[in-house]
């Protein structure tokens, strides 16, 4: 990972109510260039809602976003500017827990969609890296495929290859790996490792804890809408300074050593 002086990812007094839910409390953070975060804790702590607050799948009550030098202040009374949601969304990259693929179309298909209508590039420029980026998942076989006839591992990898083709500033991916079997983990696993040895910045929640070991460079844990503990996987996996993050990995550590 290399530091830069300037965070690509800066998140600064995050609220967001749902109604009289307070779901996220207060949240701060910031990613360097060529991080990779990982978020974890309890389901219901607020991971994945954090995770679409960032690029505005869910409107922030109260705080401010900026990624990649564009910046978004959310409160009361303030209108957000569409334009710069828009801008933002073109910076980041979303993976979602369900694979999201129009089914009518093949995986090329796919992948081209948002190169198309997004980013207006014709279709006969935007095969080409619809293609590359099926590639580098491992789905050069299946370009003509649609995704009935796809397994959940390829169905997600078509899903990562969709968001890298529109060149992110940022990946994020909301628990990519809920909805597959457990043989089909690896695949998806496998491609993100690969992301994170070529320098791509991501945002990852997800409960393979192992998984968050091994990739990440910096892990938070959230409970309850709060930052509890950040730090290096090593430190919050093996040595936790709150009680709160010690509870929570005592029966993963115990699962890990029957290993």
């Amino acid at each position: 990972m290399l530091m830069s002086a300037e965070p690509i990812v800066q998140v600064e007094n995050l609220h967001k109510w749902f109604g009289m839910l307070h779901i996220l409390k207060g949240v701060s953070f910031t990613v360097e260039p060529k991080e990779v975060l990982v978020l974890i804790g309890r389901s219901g702590s607020g991971k994945s809602t954090l995770l679409r607050c960032l690029n505005f799948l869910e409107e922030p009550s109260v705080g401010t976003i900026t990624i990649a030098g564009q910046s978004i202040t959310s409160g009361p009374g303030i209108a957000v500017d569409r334009q710069k949601v828009t801008a933002l969304r073109l910076s980041t990259g979303m993976v979602f827990q369900e694979f999201n693929l129009f089914p009518h179309m093949t995986a090329l298909e796919n992948v081209i969609e948002g190169l198309i209508t997004v980013k207006n590039i014709p279709k006969n420029q935007a095969i080409p890296t619809g293609k590359r980026y099926l590639d580098k998942v491992g789905l050069s076989a299946k370009y003509d495929v649609h995704p009935i006839r796809l397994s959940g591992g390829q169905k997600q990898r078509v899903a990562i290859a969709r968001a890298l083709a529109m060149e992110p500033k940022v990946m994020l991916f909301d628990e990519p790996t809920s909805a597959l079997d457990p043989e089909l983990i690896g695949e998806v696993l496998d491609v993100i490792k690969q992301l994170a040895m070529e320098g791509t910045t991501m945002l990852i929640v997800t409960h393979e804890m192992g998984f968050a070991r091994e990739v990440s460079d910096r892990v938070i844990y959230i409970d309850q809408g709060e930052i509890v503990e950040q730090g290096p996987p090593e430190e919050v996996f093996g040595n936790p300074r709150d009680e709160r993050t010690s509870k929570f990995m005592e029966p993963i550590m115990k699962v890990q050593k029957l290993k």
